[in-house]
């Protein structure tokens, strides 16, 4: 099961652009019943890419599992985050992009990917809010929210 499905992708990209980014000089040449599989692994492939990107980005402070649990099937409720969501395409689509012409990413392409990467980075530090499920220990409490700083620069103390 996937956690992206193909519907998702129609809000930010037309399916025709979609069927270009998955053809390459290898999809050419391949029988007409193997192109299918081809694309859908290419596919599957950038997703998953997307997703541990983000994960690593989440992991310490968000429920990464409960984040990124896929649809059952296509009839369920979706409780999925929408931001996630869109995050996850934009950075698909991104590495769908980088595969094909990675000189001719579409500056808007690059625009979505870069504010993708800046909004995990400031969840990362903690200076960006998420609503997402927190990583809870074994007791079931919460332990992340606790950020350390001071007023006081960082000193370098060797002698």
């Amino acid at each position: 099961m996937r956690f992206l499905n193909d519907n998702d992708y129609s809000a930010l990209i037309r399916y025709e652009i979609i069927e270009i980014l998955l053809q390459d000089d290898k999809y050419i040449n391949l029988p007409e019943d193997e192109k299918e599989a081809y694309a859908e692994m290419k596919q599957s492939t950038a997703e998953d890419m997307a997703i541990a990107q983000i994960k690593n980005y989440l992991f310490g402070r968000y429920d990464t599992t409960a984040i990124f649990t896929p649809l059952p099937d296509q009839n369920s409720t979706d409780f999925r985050n929408a931001h996630i969501v869109m995050c996850t395409i934009d950075c698909t689509l991104y590495h769908l992009y980088s595969s094909l012409a990675p000189n001719k990413i579409p500056q808007h392409r690059s625009d979505r990917y870069q504010d993708v990467l800046n909004w995990l980075k400031d969840v990362y530090r903690g200076n960006a809010p998420a609503d997402l499920p927190k990583k809870k220990d074994d007791k079931g409490t919460s332990n992340t929210g606790i950020k350390i700083s001071s007023e006081y620069p960082n000193e370098d103390n060797r002698w």
